[in-house]
């Protein structure tokens, strides 16, 4: 086992769930098109669910995920010029 291969599973699936995560928020745009075309007024109300939704969320557990997400790419590149990391 190298020092980049963490023992812990659920370490080695944190980076690809959060990166599905986006990739399902951008997608999603395809079908929010598709309602919008066809039931604007729906798709407003959507939206507006949407972003009541997110604004609900405390801002600092955003700030937590913010320093978290940054502190390990800078932890990342730091063991990578290193030359711990591989």
């Amino acid at each position: 086992m190298t020092a980049a291969t963490p023992p812990d599973r659920w370490v080695t699936r944190a980076r690809p769930a959060f990166l599905y995560v986006m990739y399902a928020l951008l997608l999603w745009s395809i079908p929010m098109g598709i309602v919008a075309a066809v039931r604007p007024d729906v798709a407003a109300a959507m939206a507006r669910g949407m972003g009541a939704y997110l604004s609900a969320i405390p801002e600092p557990l955003y700030a937590l995920f913010g320093t978290g997400y940054l502190g390990y790419t800078a932890a990342r590149t730091w063991g990578k010029v290193r030359g711990v990391d591989r």
